[in-house]
C-alpha cells in the first residue's frame, strides 16, 4: 500500500478532478509518456473520384503546352548547360546546409552574448500552435471513451463501498483523508507505433484510436492482472519468438510482476491489396486484440517498475523504485542458460548487496528513462534532482554500463553556461525550496529528460526541462566536435556535465492569442509570470510544456522553438532567438507524442538509412506537412499542429494583405520567402480541381494509404487555386522578390547610383557580374531541396554475396535495389516537372512581356545594362530547369527500369557489360554500397552511359521474354512520353532496329540479308543513340562483318562532327579521339580475338544483351580477319586508321605483317609520323640525315616502315632506314605515359641494322639515285652501298676496340683481387670499389680507398691499389663511351685504338681510311711488328711478327701503301738476323740470330702466302740486297729467305711444264724462266761467296742450296 500511495504521489492528485466541474469525473492521469515513433495525422473525407467533373488523364502523360515548353527547353540546354546548373545547384546547396542543416545549438549558446531572447507572434500573422479540429470533436477536443469512464466509475464505487463497510464513512474531512491514503491508480499515454491512445484504471488497461474523429475509436480493454498497473509500455517483438501475427508487445508492470502481452493487428484492405499483412513504422490497424502471454511473466521481487523505455531493436529497459535499472530478457523457450523470461539488474553494486539496507540513504526511484539510439546511451532520471548515464555501445547492443551520475542537477547548472548565466538562474535556489502555488510541482524539480539529436547538436547530447521552465543542456563528451554524419562512429559517453542553460521561455501576452479560448475568452485570466510546468515533451528542437493556468480546468501548452527570422537577432541567423506561443487546452496534459508524417514523404525527402536525422521544417518544407502532435489530457486526445513559415505563408496569401505578405519577406529573407511562395506557385496539382481528386483516388489505390495519409500528401502536393494564383502574382512581383542588376550598378535608396561602391578594374574587358534576383536564388534553393536526398547519395543500393571490404570482382552477382522507395520517387518526380513547368512558363511569359516593370528613370538611361542582367538569369533560369528535368527524366526512367522489371534490377545490372557493369561492381568505401547519385547519372557523362545502358539492359530482357515487338514498342513509347530529353525518335528507331536483327536470326537466305541490311540502315540514321557494344556484337553474330564496321566508323564520325580529332594543334583533340577511339576499340577486340585464337573456327564473345541464337556462330578465323581488316582499310576515316594501325603495331609481328601486306595508303605517313619523322611526300633521305634519341615505340615504326618499303621494292629507302637505325644516338627520353628512362642501342644492333642494310643496298631497284649522309647528292646508289659497307667495317673496329679494353680492364680487376689477397683485404671492399667505379664515381681515388679500406693498407700497397683503380677505371670509362655511342672512323683512331697502342686495330683504320702517308704507315708497321716482338714469349717473336704480317697482308695485299711490303721484309728479316729491335747489350757481343735451322722458311712463306707470287718476293728482296746500307748479317739473311722464295718458283716452273701441253705457243715459256732461274741462282750463289762472315760453313751451304735449285730435272 506505501509503493501504492508513493506511485499516485508523484503523479496528479485525485482530487484535481473536481477543478474540472461537471464536464466529467475523471480519474487523475499520470502523465506518461510512450515511443516518440512516427504517425500520420487525423483522416478527413477524402473527394471521391470524379467529384469535380471527368477524370482527368494520368500525370503521367504531358499536355501539348507542356510538351511544346520542354522541347523548347531541349533546343536550348546541352550538356554544358546542364553542368552550370549543376554548379548553381551545388552552391545553392552548400548555402543551405551552412544555414540550417550543419546549425549546431552550440553556436548559438557560443553567439549568444546575453540572456536568451523571446519573440512573439507578429501582428496579422496566424498562431503557430493551432488546434487540429474535427467534426465531431468540441474545439478540438476528443472525449475519453465511455469505457474508461465507465471502469473508473465503478473502481470509485467499490472503494466508496470499501469505505462504508469499514466504517470510514464519518464526515468529508475524513473522506479526503480516504482518498489520500488508497487512491485510484490511473496512468495514460500513446503509442504512435499503432496509432493508439492507451490508459489504464486499476488493474485494468484501455486502448483506442485518439484520431479517429469521433467514431468508433475501437476501444480495447485488458485486465488480466490482478494488481494496479505502474507502468506500461510498447516494444517491438523480437523475431522468431512469437507467431508471425504478433509484431508488437505490451509491457505491463504491476507492483510484483512485469508481464508481456502480445499486440495483434488487423491491418487495413490497402496493407492487403498490396499483399502485406504486416503493419508498417505508424502504420493504421482497423483493430487490434491483446493475446495473453502467461510463459511471458517474471516477478519484480517486491521492486515496483516505475518507468519503462523500449528501443527500436525491441529492447526493455525498466526503471525500479530501488533506483536500479533492469532489463526484461525473454526468449522462445527456456534453457539450461536462460529462463523463458527474466528480469536483470545493471546497476546493482556488489556494495549495495553487503551494506545493510538501514545503513544506506534512502535511494530515488527512476522516474524516468531515454534512450538515445543514435548514440548508444541510455539515461534515467532519478527522482527530482538526480541523472545516471549508461553506454549501450556503439549499436544499442551491450548491456548497460554506468559511466557517470548527476545527482544534484541544481549544483551542476550553476557551473554552466553562456558567460556564467547558470550562476545568474541558479543562484540562490537548492533542491528543496518549495513552490510558491499549491501544486506539487517545485522549480527546482527536474521535470523532464529528453536527447538531442546529433542533426541539433554533436556536443550537446541532453536537455533536462525543469519545473519551472529553465532548461539544462548536458554533454557526455566534452571534447567531441566532429561535424555531423551519418557515417561517423560517435565516441562512448565518459562524463556527465551540464554545458548551458537557459532560461524558462516568456508567457506572451493575451493580446496575440486568437485560438478558440483567446481574447475574450472567460479562460484567459491574468496569470503570473513564473511558469509551472507540469508535464514537458521535447524534440528535434521543439519544446511543448504544459503549465498551470488559474482556471484549475484548464492548462496553458506552451509551443517554444528557434525563430530564423531575420529580425529576431542582430544580423545573425546563430543567435538564439526562441518563438514562444501558447494555446489553452481543457484538462491537464498527461503525454505528448509527435505524429510523423507518411512514410512515402519521409522517404522523399531521406533515403532509408537517414531516417534518424533531423526533418528540419525549413529543408523539408517543400516534400512534409507541418508537425502534429497528438495529447492525452485528463478531458480527452486532441492533435495540434505547428505551423511552419511555409505554413504561415499560405495563411498570408490566402488573407491576401500585401503589408503582411511584405513583413514575412523582410522577416525570412528575399532568397527563403521567394523559395516558399515557389512552393504554393509550382503544386503538383490544385486541390480544388479533377486532378487532385485523381490523386487521391491514386494515393488510395496505387499507394495504398489510409485517409490521414492521403490527406497529409495531398496538403504537400496540392494547392488551393487561390493561393497558387496568388503566389504566382507575388513571385513575379519585383516588388517583393526584387531583380537582377549588375553589381557595378548599386543604388541607394533613392535610387541614385553609389559611387563608393563601384570598383573601376583596369584590367581589361571583362564579364560582368549579375546580381540575381530572389526569384532565381529561391527557385535554385528550392530545386537543391527537392534534389538533395539523391543528389550524392546513390539511388541503387547494390550487395553482392562474393563482395569483400575492398574488391568485387566484376563477373559477381549482383543484388540491387532501389534505396528510395518508388513511391516516393514518384512523388519527388512530380514536384520536381511541376517546379520545371512552371518555371518554363514563367520565362516563356517574362520573354514575351515588352514591360519588364521595374524600369525606374535611372534604369531606363541605362536599359541595356538591365536587359544584360534580365537576359543572364533567364539562361540561369534554363540551365537550372534543364538540370531538374534532367532529374526528373533520370528518376523517372529509373523508376520505370523497376516497374517494368517487377522490382527486380538486378537482371538489368547483371546483363551489363564493360564500363557499366564496373561501376555498379566496385566496391567504394566511402560512399559505401549505393551507387548511381543523381550527381553522377545526370551532370557525369559516364551517368549517362549508364542511364543508356541501362534502358538498353531492359530492351534486350523484353526482347527474350517478349514474343513480339508490340511490347517493346509500347515500352519505347512510353519511354519517349515521359522521358523527351533522354529517350527520343532516335532511340526508338534504335530499337526498332534492333528488333529488326532480332528477327534476322531466325529467317535465312535472301529474307536474312534484307533484315541486316534494314536494320543498318536504320542504325546509320541514328549513329549516336546505338549501343554500339551490343549491337556491334550482334552484326558480327550475324557475319554482317562489313555492316559492324560502317556502323562503328559512323559512330565514332557523329561524336566528332567536327573533325576536331585530326587536328593536331587543336588543344581538344585529345579528347574527340579519346571519343572515337571508344568506338573503334569494338574492332580492335574482334581483330585481336581472331588473330590470338589458336583454333581455325572462333566463337567471337558476343554481348550478354543478346546472347547468340543464330545457327554457325563460329568464324573462320583467318578469312574473317582479313575480311574484317581489308574493309577497315578501305575505309576514308584517317582517325580509324590511325587507330587501327596503332592497334595492330602493338599486336606483334605477324599482325604488323598482315598489314603491311594489305599496303594501305595512311600507313607510310602514320609511320613517319610515329617515328618523329617529317610528314609529306618528300623522300625520306630529303628530310633527315640523322636520327637523335628516339623511344622504342619510334623504333618499332621505323622498322616497320622498313619492312613496308622492301614490300615496294623500294630498297634503297628501306637500306636508308637501316642506316639511321644504326646511327641513332642513346640518351634519355620520356615517352608519353611513362617516366623518363634510357633508350640503349646496343652495339651488335647497331651492327645488325648495318648488315641489313647492306644486304638491302645490295638487293633489286639499286639503281634508283639519291643521296646519303656525308656524300653528294648526285651519286647513285652505289654510293650508299659504299657507305654501308665502310659503317659495318667501322662497327666492327669499334667492338673490337669494346672488347679489346674491356678484356684489359679485367686483368687489372684480376691483378687487383690478387693483392688484395697479398694484403688481406677482403674481396668485398674490392667489389664495392669495383662497383663505384663502373658507375662512375672515381675522381678521387685515394680518397675512395681510405673511405673502404681505411689506413690498412701500407704506403706503397695503397700506391699500387689506386694505380690499378685508375687504370682499371679509365678502361671502364672508356668501355662506356664505346657501347653508348656509335664513333666516326677518325674518332675511333684518335681517341681510343692509337692511345691505346692497338697498332693493327691502327693500320686496318688507316687502310679503311685510304690513308697516303707511307712513312707514317711505316712507322705504325715498326709499331705493329715492335709490339708483336717484345709481347711474344721467348723464342716466338719471328713467329709472333709473322702472324700479325700474315693477317694484316692478307686484308691490305695489293695495297702498297697500306702493305708496304719491302719495309715489312725489311723488319722481318732484321728480326730473323737479331739486329731489330735494338736492345741494349754489350758491344763486344754480335747480335744472334733468331732464325735458326728451318726456321728460316718462315719469313719467305708468311710473305708468299699474302702475295702469292714469287717474282713480286724476288724483286723485293734483289731491292735489300742492292742496297748499300745492308750489312753482310743482313743479306746473308736475305740470301737464305731467297733460296725459299726461288725453291717456290721452282715449282711453279715445273708445275706449268707439266700442265703446258707440246707443240703450244707458250711451251716455250718455262723453259725461258727456267733459263732466268739458274742465271739467278748462279748470281746470288756468287754474292753469297763474297759475303764477309765467320760462318763458312753456313756459306757454304747456302751456296749449295742455289746450285740444288738449278737443278730442274
Amino acid at each position: 500500500a506505501a509503493r501504492i500511495r508513493h506511485f499516485w504521489i508523484c503523479g496528479c492528485w485525485l482530487s484535481a478532478a473536481g477543478r474540472m466541474g461537471s464536464m466529467m469525473p475523471p480519474p487523475v492521469w499520470r502523465a506518461h509518456g510512450g515511443s516518440e515513433a512516427a504517425m500520420p495525422s487525423p483522416a478527413r473525407t477524402t473527394p471521391a473520384r470524379g467529384q469535380h467533373g471527368a477524370a482527368p488523364p494520368s500525370p503521367r502523360r504531358l499536355s501539348p503546352e507542356k510538351l511544346e515548353r520542354i522541347e523548347r527547353l531541349v533546343a536550348r540546354v546541352d550538356a554544358s548547360k546542364v553542368r552550370e546548373g549543376s554548379e548553381l545547384l551545388s552552391k545553392a546547396m552548400k548555402e543551405d546546409t551552412v544555414n540550417h542543416a550543419a546549425d549546431d545549438i552550440e553556436k548559438a549558446f557560443k553567439a549568444s552574448q546575453a540572456t536568451s531572447k523571446c519573440t512573439f507572434q507578429r501582428p496579422g500573422w496566424p498562431q503557430m500552435l493551432k488546434i487540429v479540429t474535427s467534426s465531431a470533436a468540441q474545439f478540438g477536443l476528443t472525449p475519453l471513451p465511455d469505457a474508461i469512464r465507465e471502469k473508473y466509475n465503478a473502481s470509485v464505487a467499490m472503494e466508496a463501498s470499501s469505505d462504508r463497510s469499514r466504517g470510514w464513512m464519518s464526515s468529508s474531512a475524513s473522506s479526503s483523508s480516504r482518498l489520500d491514503q488508497q487512491p485510484v491508480v490511473c496512468l495514460c499515454g500513446i503509442f504512435p507505433n499503432i496509432r493508439r491512445a492507451w490508459a489504464t484504471v486499476d488493474n485494468a488497461i484501455f486502448l483506442w484510436r485518439f484520431d479517429c474523429g469521433g467514431t468508433d475509436p475501437n476501444v480495447v480493454q485488458y485486465e488480466g492482472q490482478e494488481q494496479a498497473i505502474t507502468a506500461v509500455a510498447l516494444a517491438k517483438a523480437k523475431s522468431g519468438v512469437f507467431w508471425e501475427a504478433i509484431e508488437h508487445v505490451l509491457v505491463v508492470c504491476t507492483s510484483v510482476e512485469v508481464t508481456l502481452v502480445g499486440v495483434v493487428g488487423v491491418a487495413p484492405q490497402q496493407s492487403k491489396a498490396r499483399g502485406s499483412a504486416k503493419a508498417g513504422h505508424g502504420e493504421v490497424y482497423d483493430s487490434i486484440n491483446l493475446q495473453p502471454l502467461p510463459l511471458y511473466s517474471v516477478a519484480t521481487d517486491t521492486v515496483m517498475m516505475t518507468s519503462i523505455c523500449t528501443t527500436a531493436e525491441g529492447r526493455i529497459f525498466l526503471g525500479g523504485e530501488d533506483g536500479h535499472i533492469y532489463e526484461l530478457l525473454y526468449s522462445v523457450s527456456d534453457n539450461w542458460r536462460n529462463k523463458r523470461c527474466s528480469l536483470v539488474c545493471h546497476s546493482n553494486r556488489l556494495l549495495n548487496m553487503i551494506v545493510p539496507s538501514f545503513l544506506r540513504t534512502a535511494p530515488s526511484a527512476v522516474e524516468q528513462i531515454v534512450a538515445d539510439e543514435e548514440r548508444g546511451i541510455l539515461y534515467a532520471r532519478m527522482g527530482t534532482t538526480g541523472i545516471q548515464v549508461f553506454d549501450l555501445g556503439q549499436n544499442c547492443s551491450e548491456a548497460p554500463k554506468k559511466v557517470a551520475e548527476i545527482v544534484d542537477i541544481i549544483d551542476g547548472a550553476r557551473k554552466a553556461g553562456p558567460h556564467g548565466l547558470g550562476r545568474q538562474l541558479f543562484a540562490r535556489e537548492g533542491s528543496g525550496s518549495r513552490s510558491q502555488t499549491q501544486s506539487t510541482a517545485k522549480p527546482s524539480d527536474l521535470v523532464h529528460i529528453a536527447a538531442l539529436e546529433r542533426s541539433v547538436s554533436e556536443s550537446l547530447h541532453l536537455v533536462g526541462i525543469m519545473g519551472d521552465g529553465r532548461r539544462i543542456f548536458l554533454s557526455t563528451n566534452s571534447h567531441y566536435r566532429t561535424p555531423f554524419s551519418r557515417t561517423s562512429k560517435v565516441p562512448r559517453p565518459s562524463e556527465l556535465r551540464a554545458q548551458y542553460v537557459q532560461k524558462a521561455p516568456d508567457r506572451p501576452p493575451f493580446g496575440s492569442h486568437k485560438g478558440v479560448f483567446g481574447v475574450g475568452s472567460p479562460h484567459r485570466q491574468l496569470h503570473s509570470d513564473k511558469l509551472v510546468v507540469e508535464y514537458g515533451f521535447y524534440k528535434e528542437g521543439v519544446h511543448l510544456f504544459s503549465c498551470e493556468a488559474e482556471d484549475s480546468s484548464h492548462t496553458q501548452l506552451f509551443l517554444v522553438c528557434r525563430d530564423f527570422t531575420l529580425g529576431s537577432g542582430p544580423g545573425s541567423m546563430h543567435d538564439l532567438v526562441e518563438l514562444v506561443t501558447m494555446e489553452v487546452v481543457r484538462g491537464h496534459v498527461c503525454a505528448v507524442s509527435e505524429l510523423d508524417a507518411p512514410q512515402v514523404l519521409r522517404r522523399a525527402v531521406q533515403v532509408e538509412e537517414e531516417l534518424k536525422c533531423n526533418f528540419s521544417e525549413i529543408l523539408h518544407a517543400p516534400m512534409l506537412p507541418a508537425k502534429r502532435y497528438s495529447i492525452v489530457s485528463t478531458a480527452g486526445t486532441l492533435v495540434v499542429e505547428k505551423l511552419r513559415p511555409v505554413d504561415l505563408l499560405q495563411n498570408l496569401l490566402e488573407g491576401g494583405n500585401k503589408e503582411h505578405i511584405r513583413n514575412f519577406f523582410q522577416s525570412y529573407g528575399l532568397v527563403e520567402s521567394a523559395c516558399m511562395c515557389l512552393i504554393f506557385a509550382a503544386p503538383v496539382s490544385r486541390s480544388d480541381t479533377a486532378n487532385a481528386d485523381f490523386w487521391a483516388e491514386e494515393l488510395k489505390t496505387a499507394f495504398g494509404m489510409n485517409p490521414d495519409e492521403i490527406e497529409a500528401t495531398l496538403k504537400v502536393i496540392t494547392k488551393p487555386s487561390f493561393v497558387v494564383e496568388e503566389a504566382k502574382k507575388i513571385f513575379a512581383d519585383a516588388d517583393f522578390t526584387g531583380r537582377p542588376i549588375q553589381e557595378d550598378e548599386v543604388l541607394d535608396a533613392q535610387g541614385a547610383m553609389n559611387i563608393n561602391s563601384i570598383n573601376f578594374d583596369m584590367g581589361g574587358p571583362h564579364e560582368p557580374k549579375i546580381r540575381f534576383s530572389g526569384r532565381h536564388d529561391g527557385f535554385c534553393l528550392l530545386a537543391g531541396r527537392l534534389l538533395r536526398p539523391l543528389w550524392d547519395v546513390g539511388i541503387f543500393s547494390i550487395s553482392s554475396s562474393s563482395a569483400t571490404s575492398t574488391s568485387r570482382s566484376s563477373n559477381a552477382i549482383l543484388e540491387v535495389s532501389l534505396a528510395m522507395q518508388p513511391k516516393s520517387m514518384r512523388l519527388l518526380e512530380e514536384r520536381m516537372s511541376a517546379l520545371v513547368d512552371y518555371m518554363l512558363e514563367y520565362t516563356q511569359h517574362q520573354a514575351n512581356s515588352e514591360n519588364r516593370g521595374y524600369l525606374t528613370d535611372y534604369t531606363r538611361r541605362t536599359r541595356q545594362k538591365v536587359e544584360v542582367a534580365i537576359a543572364k538569369e533567364q539562361e540561369s533560369i534554363m540551365s537550372m530547369c534543364g538540370l531538374l528535368q534532367r532529374s526528373y527524366e533520370t528518376l523517372r526512367m529509373v523508376r520505370m527500369l523497376h516497374e517494368k522489371t517487377g522490382g527486380n534490377l538486378s537482371v538489368l545490372v547483371n546483363r551489363l557489360e564493360g564500363a557499366p557493369k564496373e561501376y555498379f561492381a566496385r566496391v567504394d568505401r566511402k560512399i559505401g554500397e549505393n551507387k548511381g547519385s543523381l550527381h553522377e547519372l545526370v551532370v557525369m557523362d559516364e551517368g549517362e552511359n549508364i542511364v543508356r545502358s541501362l534502358i538498353s539492359s531492359l530492351m534486350s530482357y523484353k526482347m527474350d521474354i517478349s514474343s513480339g515487338a508490340i511490347h517493346l514498342k509500347e515500352i519505347s513509347r512510353e519511354l519517349e512520353v515521359s522521358c523527351p530529353t533522354l529517350f527520343q525518335a532516335d532511340d526508338r528507331v534504335f530499337y526498332d532496329a534492333r528488333m529488326t536483327l532480332r528477327s534476322a536470326r531466325t529467317a535465312s537466305g535472301v529474307e536474312r540479308s534484307q533484315l541486316i541490311q534494314s536494320a543498318l540502315k536504320m542504325l546509320l540514321q541514328v549513329p549516336l543513340v546505338v549501343n554500339i557494344h551490343a549491337v556491334f556484337s550482334e552484326l558480327i553474330d550475324l557475319k554482317a562483318y562489313e555492316g559492324a564496321v560502317d556502323l562503328v566508323i559512323q559512330a565514332a564520325a557523329m561524336r566528332d562532327p567536327s573533325n576536331i580529332a585530326s587536328l593536331q594543334d587543336d588543344n581538344r583533340a585529345k579528347e574527340y579521339q579519346n571519343l572515337r577511339e571508344e568506338c573503334y576499340i569494338l574492332v580492335i577486340e574482334a581483330l585481336n580475338q581472331l588473330k590470338t585464337s589458336s583454333m581455325t573456327d572462333v566463337s567471337l564473345a558476343t554481348s550478354p544483351l543478346t546472347p547468340s541464337k543464330a545457327d554457325g556462330n563460329t568464324h573462320d578465323a583467318t578469312t574473317t580477319y582479313n575480311r574484317i581488316l581489308s574493309h577497315c582499310l578501305a575505309s576514308s576515316d584517317i582517325c580509324f586508321h590511325r587507330y587501327i594501325y596503332m592497334q595492330l603495331m602493338g599486336m606483334g609481328l605477324d599482325a604488323q605483317n598482315n598489314l603491311i601486306q594489305q599496303n594501305p595508303a595512311y600507313l607510310e605517313g602514320f609511320l613517319r609520323e610515329q617515328a618523329g619523322l617529317p610528314s609529306g611526300p618528300a623522300p625520306v633521305h630529303n628530310v633527315i640525315k640523322k636520327l637523335p634519341v628516339i623511344a622504342a615505340k619510334a623504333v618499332e615504326s621505323l622498322e616497320v616502315l622498313g619492312r613496308l618499303y622492301v614490300h615496294r621494292h623500294m630498297f634503297p629507302q628501306a637500306a636508308y632506314l637501316q642506316l639511321l637505325l644504326a646511327e641513332r644516338l642513346n640518351g634519355s627520353i620520356a615517352e608519353e605515359g611513362e617516366p623518363q628512362h634510357e633508350s640503349f642501342v646496343t652495339l651488335e644492333r647497331r651492327q645488325q641494322h648495318l648488315l641489313d642494310g647492306l644486304r638491302l643496298a645490295k638487293s633489286r631497284g639499286q639503281h634508283q639515285s639519291f643521296g646519303s649522309p656525308g656524300l653528294r647528292e648526285d651519286l647513285n646508289g652505289t654510293a650508299l652501298l659504299d657507305t654501308l659497307q665502310c659503317k659495318v667495317e667501322v662497327i666492327a673496329f669499334q667492338m673490337s676496340l669494346a672488347e679489346s679494353i674491356s678484356t684489359q680492364g679485367n686483368k687489372y680487376a684480376s691483378e687487383l683481387y690478387r693483392l688484395a689477397e697479398t694484403e688481406d683485404v677482403t674481396s668485398s671492399h674490392v667489389e664495392r670499389l669495383l662497383e663505384l667505379v663502373n658507375k662512375g664515381v672515381h675522381d678521387n681515388m685515394d680518397a675512395l680507398l681510405r673511405a673502404e679500406l681505411g689506413h690498412s693498407l701500407s704506403p706503397s700497397a695503397q700506391e699500387v691499389f689506386a694505380s690499378l683503380f685508375s687504370s682499371y677505371a679509365s678502361c671502364a670509362t672508356k668501355v662506356m663511351n664505346l657501347r653508348m655511342t656509335f664513333f666516326s672512323l677518325e674518332d675511333l683512331y684518335n681517341d681510343f685504338a692509337r692511345p691505346e697502342c692497338m697498332w693493327p686495330l691502327c693500320l686496318e683504320m688507316l687502310h679503311l681510311a685510304n690513308f697516303s702517308d707511307v712513312q707514317m704507315l711505316k712507322d705504325h708497321w715498326d709499331m705493329c711488328l715492335y709490339a708483336a716482338v717484345t709481347e711474344s714469349v721467348d723464342g716466338q717473336s719471328l713467329t709472333a711478327a709473322c702472324a700479325v704480317v700474315k693477317e694484316l697482308g692478307q686484308k691490305f695485299y695489293p695495297n702498297d701503301v697500306a702493305f708496304p711490303i719491302q719495309h715489312i721484309v725489311q723488319r722481318l728479316e732484321e728480326v730473323a738476323a737479331g739486329v731489330w729491335p735494338v736492345v741494349d747489350q754489350p758491344e763486344s757481343e754480335a747480335p744472334v740470330p733468331l732464325a735458326q735451322g728451318d726456321s728460316y722458311e718462315l719469313i719467305p712463306t708468311t710473305l708468299l702466302s699474302v702475295c702469292g707470287a714469287s717474282e713480286r718476293l724476288r724483286y723485293v728482296y734483289e731491292g735489300l740486297i742492292e742496297r748499300h746500307t745492308t750489312t753482310d748479317v743482313v743479306k746473308y739473311q736475305y740470301l737464305k729467305s731467297l733460296t725459299v722464295v726461288l725453291e717456290f718458283a721452282k715449282n711453279e716452273i715445273l708445275k706449268s711444264k707439266d700442265e703446258v701441253a707440246p707443240g703450244m705457243l707458250s711451251a716455250n715459256k718455262p723453259l725461258r724462266e727456267a733459263g732466268l732461274l739458274v742465271e739467278l741462282c748462279d748470281k746470288y750463289a756468287l754474292k753469297a761467296q763474297s759475303l764477309n762472315l765467320d760462318q763458312d760453313l753456313e756459306v757454304q751451304h747456302l751456296v749449295q742450296r742455289f746450285e740444288g735449285i738449278k737443278n730442274l730435272s
